[in-house]
């Protein structure tokens, strides 16, 4: 079989995932030194699995029309949960397989958040820089405990945020649509309504796929009925949220800050939030860590081994 690699950084840590692929036989193209992403043309991911058999592919797009070029294509190994850049209708209707590496990502991304939250929460990089300066100028900070989190979504991203949070003595609101009791005692949380998350909570973090129905769900409408001097974080995708009216909340000081790690277009360097004093912008590195990727680079490799032996893990399948 032939193996074209498109997700971004596949063999930058480790090169282990890779060499068990062509260990089982198989011909490996490795173009993850492409740093491909959702902004990647589909001229040039068609270049590059135009004639393969399986991809294993990152954030970049995999549209009806680039799926249909490629009658050679059997499957589709997805480094990472989410899978709004892949056409699922048309891997349907053409019998592709669709796989993803569930249990991988959560725990890094649910990292990221909390950074995010003790970099508002206490700004040691401020404290820092005043004392590196020569001075000495002591700052009542918010601190994290006691202030209220609040969960959009709440699946295991959201579950592994919860986890990591209650321990800094944290209130955890959440919302999602099919909320159960049982969570409240397992991960220590409140269900609530949306406006109510949004009225009451300190800080809030999107932990939402994109859907039709989440794309543009916070508009400028949706971040003025956030508590005055919360903070808002979006690790999901970039397209939930409206970067302008964002802005717009920041500059008017009606939001204290924003953590903002993905964007409608990747790779991305004219966010409308560059400049922004107030906004902490990462470059979609919430999963980014080495423990993680070996793990998610492994997983996609094992979906494609599992896939062709025949016994692919349902939890691990879309389509």
């Amino acid at each position: 079989m032939k193996i074209v690699i498109t997700g971004r950084n596949f063999t930058t840590y480790d090169t282990h995932a890779m060499q068990k692929l062509i260990d089982a036989g198989h011909q490996v193209v490795d173009y993850s030194f492409a740093d491909m992403g959702s902004g990647t043309s589909e001229n040039e991911v068609y270049e590059a699995v135009k004639d393969t058999d399986i991809a294993i592919a990152g954030l970049e797009p995999y549209r009806k029309r680039l799926i249909d070029k490629c009658p050679r294509l059997k499957m589709i190994s997805r480094r990472g949960v989410g899978y709004d850049t892949i056409d699922v209708e048309t891997c349907k209707a053409n019998g592709i397989t669709l796989a993803r590496t569930v249990g991988a990502v959560e725990g890094s991304v649910a990292e990221h958040v909390m950074a995010y939250i003790l970099y508002f929460s206490r700004r040691l990089d401020l404290q820092n820089q005043i004392m590196q300066s020569g001075g000495w100028k002591r700052i009542l900070m918010p601190g994290a405990k006691s202030r209220t989190l609040g969960l959009v979504g709440f699946g295991g991203i959201g579950k592994e945020i919860a986890k990591r949070a209650l321990p800094f003595g944290m209130k955890i609101v959440y919302y999602c649509r099919h909320p159960k009791k049982e969570w409240e005692t397992a991960y220590g949380v409140t269900y609530v309504e949306l406006d109510e998350l949004l009225s009451a909570s300190d800080y809030v973090s999107v932990n939402i796929p994109l859907t039709a129905s989440t794309r543009g769900m916070f508009d400028l409408t949706m971040f003025q009925k956030m508590k005055k001097g919360s903070y808002f974080i979006n690790i999901a995708r970039g397209p939930i949220i409206d970067p302008h009216a964002l802005k717009t909340v920041l500059d008017h000081h009606h939001l204290a800050g924003a953590g903002i790690d993905v964007f409608d277009s990747e790779p991305c360097t004219d966010s409308p939030l560059i400049g922004c004093s107030n906004a902490v912008l990462t470059p979609h590195t919430a999963p980014y860590t080495e423990e993680n990727f070996t793990e998610m680079n492994e997983n996609a490799a094992q979906n494609v081994l599992d896939y062709l032996a025949g016994k692919l893990p349902e939890k691990n399948r879309v389509v």
